[in-house]
């Protein structure tokens, strides 16, 4: 949903997706055929565990400091579990989601409502409690 640093391959590649969804979706619909796109936050698997490493190590902490740090931000403050995210794809899956179709459906904790540029200051009024 937004751009990290130097991953800009990554990023379009996942843009792109998003438009693949719609696109299909139109398509396929007037078949009866429902096609939706789970956008997952920071998900506790191997390969993000893999990439809390470089944070541990940086920062000398331990794998759940390091994913404390990651969603410190985050309003849930913390990552969702692979069966947290089945459990959204299993939903739109099933017959209760019978009228979604071409939907994005972001399951990040609210990482995604953050307004990033704020933080500075909400940092400033929490210090100052």
């Amino acid at each position: 949903m937004a751009a990290g640093p130097e991953v800009c391959g990554y990023t379009t590649a996942k843009h792109a997706l998003l438009g693949l969804n719609r696109s299909l979706a139109r398509d396929y619909g007037p078949k009866g055929v429902r096609v939706n796109a789970v956008c997952p936050g920071w998900v506790r698997t191997p390969m993000a565990d893999e990439e809390m490493q470089v944070l541990m190590q940086f920062h000398g902490e331990t794998l759940q400091q390091a994913y404390d740090r990651v969603c410190a931000d985050v309003p849930l403050r913390r990552p969702a579990s692979a069966e947290e995210i089945a459990q959204v794809c299993r939903f739109l899956a099933s017959r209760d989601a019978s009228i979604i179709t071409g939907a994005t459906l972001v399951a990040d904790g609210g990482s995604s409502i953050v307004d990033v540029p704020t933080l500075a200051f909400c940092r400033m009024e929490t210090s100052h409690a």
